[in-house]
C-alpha cells in the first residue's frame, strides 16, 4: 500500500534531471515516476560516487518544459541496488526547500499525466 501523501505518476520517458553531490555534476538523470513532493531517479551506478539514503542534492532541477524552472535541495530517502553490480542505483528522492508554487505546480502536472497513466508505486 502506498502511504505517500502526493500520488506518483511514470514519467520516465518524458522527464530528467540533473543535481550536484559532494562537488560533482550529474546530468540528464532519468526520473522513473513522479509527485509533488518528491520522484525516484536511476542513477547510473558506475558515475555516481558518494550517494547514499542520507545525501543531500544540491541545485535541483527537473528538466521538462511543463515543470517549473529553478532549482531546489533535495535529499535522498531509500537507494536500490549495490555497485558494481547494479547497472543503475534507484534512487528515492523528496524535495526540500521548494519555493512557493512548485509543488502545486508538480502536482497539477502529476494530476493530468495522471488521467493517462496509471500511478507508479516505486
Amino acid at each position: 500500500m502506498d502511504k505517500r501523501l502526493h500520488s506518483r505518476v511514470a514519467v520516465e520517458s518524458q522527464c530528467k534531471a540533473r543535481f550536484q553531490l559532494a562537488g560533482q555534476s550529474y546530468n540528464n538523470i532519468t526520473v522513473s515516476n513522479l509527485g509533488a513532493d518528491g520522484c525516484c531517479i536511476q542513477v547510473p551506478a558506475q558515475s555516481v560516487s558518494g550517494l547514499s539514503d542520507r545525501s543531500t542534492l544540491e541545485g535541483w532541477e527537473l528538466i521538462h518544459p511543463s515543470l517549473p524552472k529553478g532549482t531546489i535541495k533535495a535529499k535522498v530517502v531509500w537507494c536500490h541496488g549495490e555497485k558494481p553490480r547494479a547497472e543503475f542505483i534507484e534512487t528515492g528522492i523528496q524535495f526540500m526547500d521548494v519555493p512557493s508554487g512548485y509543488t502545486r505546480d508538480l502536482d497539477k502536472y502529476v494530476t493530468t499525466l495522471a488521467k493517462s497513466n496509471p500511478p507508479s508505486f516505486m
